[in-house]
């Protein structure tokens, strides 16, 4: 994996629950993946697109992390308690934007490149709607890859029908300069519970992808929610069990440890 240009990304999501009752969903998605400093830096701070100020179409660096410390300390911080040893140079993130400045963000990943620009440790923050945060973060081979995998248990409060800490992810990533699949599996005791895959098509920065995209996706937020709400509606439905989050901790805190 190498670094991208900030891009554009024309994603798929497809959710599947294996038991104890099947049922799946499938929707579509307007994503960035951009360099978290780059793009500060070169000062973008027009109408359609803007990092830390308000147009149709942003990025709020509060958005994400702790919201204490700046991104890349953050960043490092996370990465350096995973294991990495590496100095870090770019920092690139995917994550869904924010349109007419509404926001709801289930899954942001950070891929962080060292100074020879060689992938070295990734980051998945998981948001739920109690405003909680959880980091996962991982150490990267640079010598692995295309294809990478990673595991962890369970320690947060996402869907009413997983309890918050028990059962393990499954996370498995491909990327290349013009598409990006993302596979999560959740397991508990060996057994498949529900997989979630986010595939991508790559489209470069310029201002008419951008008024496309706003065309094309410009209640992406109310979709992404609604999408949610309704399925979740369908599920209780099925009669599945129904588990609270854990009051005080991570899972009803704005900020991600």
């Amino acid at each position: 994996m190498i670094p991208l240009p900030a891009s554009l990304c024309d994603c798929v999501v497809g959710h599947t629950r294996h038991g104890p009752k099947a049922h799946s969903l499938r929707y579509s998605i307007l994503s960035v993946l951009v360099d978290i400093e780059a793009e500060t830096a070169r000062g973008r701070r027009g109408w359609l697109w803007a990092v830390d100020r308000p147009a149709l179409i942003s990025l709020w660096s509060h958005d994400y992390g702790s919201g204490r410390v700046k991104l890349r300390d953050w960043v490092e911080q996370q990465l350096s308690a995973a294991g990495m040893v590496q100095p870090i140079g770019r920092i690139e993130l995917l994550t869904v934007p924010r349109i007419f400045g509404l926001k709801f963000n289930p899954l942001s990943v950070f891929f962080a490149f060292d100074t020879r620009e060689r992938f070295v440790g990734v980051i998945f923050e998981v948001s739920n709607f109690h405003s909680g945060r959880q980091a996962y973060a991982f150490a990267v081979d640079p010598n692995a890859g295309p294809d990478y995998r990673f595991k962890c248990a369970k320690d947060f409060f996402v869907s009413p029908f997983n309890p918050a800490n028990r059962g393990e992810y499954h996370f498995r990533l491909r990327r290349d300069a013009t598409s990006l699949r993302l596979c999560i599996q959740l397991e508990r005791e060996g057994e498949k519970i529900l997989s979630a895959v986010q595939t991508a098509r790559l489209t470069p920065f310029s201002q008419s992808a951008l008024r496309q995209a706003l065309i094309s996706h410009p209640f992406n937020t109310i979709k992404i929610v609604g999408g949610i709400l309704i399925e979740a509606a369908r599920l209780a439905i099925k009669g599945l069990p129904v588990f609270a989050p854990r009051r005080g901790t991570v899972d009803t805190r704005p900020r991600s440890v």
